[in-house]
């Protein structure tokens, strides 16, 4: 901005927008608009006001491209876009309906990236594996995946966003994060992941308090279009709510609210990788954080007396749940007649894999949409991650990707602090989610936080930042250097 504007006044009044979009009111006004859309579909459904919150909180979103290059000031509206796009479900004609809306954004993307250009940094330990990631997910299926399949738009789509594309989002991203004093990185993305966690918590409360008639009438979880992909976001922020309380003690009661919020929405994967992921974080936390052990002590026996009390309404509330769990594991174990979707896939990749074990079927496959007729723009997704990189990509790709996987644990853990924990399990719990739906295989918004997180996590290891210490291994390396 500073190559069109020369006047002393003109930058400072741009410098004071810059620290307006990074500071709380920007983040509240965000909320409030985004809030209100979320409750205007609540209650009217049938109606457009998913779309045109979406619309409103993109403009928002090109606002902050457009006055800043700071990352955490591009992103926070982005992510509140895609908590309101979320249930713009089998919305594709209605998008390509009103496509010309979105042309200004473009240019106030470009607009961005000239203007607050950096210097694309590929120098980073993920560098390889991703340039390794984006060659098998183009060849993967060649020979046998049709020319139509391939060259769909959606198709397109997810291998540049997987591949290339997410390249450049990696060397964007070591260009602009640059660790200074003006404020910490590791704050920033804590509290960027926990206001996100927070609005999805409270959005699905009211979602049930302005249905509040329908809950009673079906007497329990009922169901929400949207409740996989709020899930994935709220497993990602869960270990930054652990982190933000070990900060804060009032916190403390936000990794429950998250919690309580995935069991809410009826997901299974939420219910059963959410439990898991709320058991390790807990346990690490409660090891570690000596000085809060009583407080989450005390928080988690009140919470257990409160289930206690009333369990009754409890498990009628989430029967719903549980009765969809059951039915998958009566599929899985040959028990019943009927195969759930879910399962049929994981048999048709395993099967795909079979007969296409090097390169697999390719990830624009459609070959599967017998089981599952997919939504317009959507891809015909196995809903497991491993089972959809063997299927897709073959032996060539398990390799691939296993490595990808390898170099970013190595990268987490390059440093053992409490920071590499909270990413760790943040990266863990969308693995998690991601072994019965797309997941990480989505570019926006999980693959862009994932690749984010190991920017971030890279950049504080390599600079001089303190970060605080996990006692057991600065333990077991003082016994290892007394040892040898």
């Amino acid at each position: 901005m500073e190559y069109i504007f020369k006047s002393e006044s003109s930058l400072k009044r741009i410098e004071a927008i810059r620290k307006f979009l990074l500071g709380d009111i920007w983040l509240i006004i965000l909320a409030v608009v985004a809030f209100v859309f979320a409750c205007l579909n609540s209650l009217y459904p049938k109606e457009d006001y998913h779309i045109w919150g979406t619309v409103v909180l993109a403009y928002m979103s090109g606002f902050s491209f457009l006055m800043s290059g700071d990352i955490f000031a591009m992103l926070t509206p982005g992510l509140f876009t895609y908590l309101i796009a979320i249930r713009c479900y089998n919305s594709l004609s209605t998008f390509l309906g009103i496509i010309w809306v979105f042309i200004p954004l473009i240019a106030i993307a470009l607009f961005n990236i000239i203007i607050y250009r950096k210097k694309l940094d590929p120098k980073g330990s993920q560098f390889k594996p991703m340039i390794l990631v984006s060659i098998v997910v183009l060849i993967g299926g060649l020979g046998f995946i049709s020319a139509e399949d391939y060259f769909a738009g959606s198709s397109i789509y997810h291998m540049l966003g997987m591949g290339f594309g997410m390249v450049f989002f990696y060397c964007f991203f070591n260009g602009r994060i640059q660790i200074n004093d003006k404020y910490s990185v590791i704050e920033r993305i804590t509290k960027l992941m926990v206001v996100i966690g927070t609005f999805a918590s409270v959005m699905i409360i009211a979602h049930y308090l302005l249905n509040i008639e329908k809950m009673i009438e079906w007497g329990g979880i009922f169901y929400i279009r949207w409740r996989n992909n709020v899930c994935t976001i709220l497993m990602i922020a869960l270990p930054f709510a652990y982190y933000f309380a070990h900060k804060k003690m009032p916190a403390v009661i936000l990794p429950f609210l998250f919690y309580g919020a995935m069991l809410a929405t009826g997901s299974r994967g939420g219910m059963i990788f959410g439990t898991v992921e709320m058991g390790l974080c807990f346990l690490a936390y409660l090891i570690y954080d000596k000085k809060r052990r009583k407080a989450y002590l005390a928080f988690l026996l009140c919470v257990i007396i409160l289930l206690v009390i009333f369990s009754g309404p409890v498990i009628d509330f989430l029967e719903y749940t549980f009765e969809r769990v059951l039915q998958v594991l009566a599929d899985v174990s040959g028990e019943d007649g009927e195969t759930e979707t879910r399962v049929r896939h994981y048999a048709r990749g395993i099967e795909d894999f079979l007969n296409h074990p090097i390169l697999g079927t390719g990830l624009g496959y459609m070959g599967n949409r017998d089981i599952f007729k997919n939504k317009d723009g959507a891809l015909c997704w196995y809903h497991c991650e491993p089972i959809q990189i063997a299927a897709s990509f073959g032996i060539i790709g398990i390799v691939v990707f296993l490595y990808q996987f390898i170099k970013r644990i190595k990268a987490i853990w390059q440093k053992k602090t409490l920071f590499s924990l909270t990413v760790f399990l943040s990266y863990i719990g969308l693995e998690l989610m991601s072994l019965v739906n797309p997941g990480i295989l989505c570019p926006m918004p999980y693959l862009l936080l994932i690749t984010l997180f190991l920017v971030i996590i890279e950049k504080c290891h390599n600079s001089d930042i303190e970060q605080e210490p996990i006692p057991l291994f600065e333990k077991l390396k003082k016994l290892s250097k007394k040892n040898s």
